[in-house]
């Protein structure tokens, strides 16, 4: 929020630019969501456990297909 307070259209109340200030606070909000959102992943594989026998190896099963090939061991 300071970073947006600190810009000079806020400083101006220039509405002209109103549009890309919007989404300056969008993608600065949406960034927090995602950090909560994978944090949140995260917390629930290690509780709840995972594909695989490593949340890494689970990851590995959405990579393209010659990146994955051969790195997952066991899958139950």
């Amino acid at each position: 929020m300071d970073a947006i307070r600190k810009l000079d259209v806020v400083k101006n109340r220039d509405a002209k630019i109103s549009r890309q200030l919007l989404f300056f606070a969008y993608a600065l909000t949406m960034r927090g969501v995602t950090m909560e959102l994978e944090f949140l992943g995260k917390t629930l594989q290690n509780a709840f456990g995972v594909i695989g026998q490593t949340a890494e190896e689970f990851e590995m099963l959405f990579l393209p297909q010659a990146e994955s090939e051969g790195n997952i061991e066991h899958v139950a």
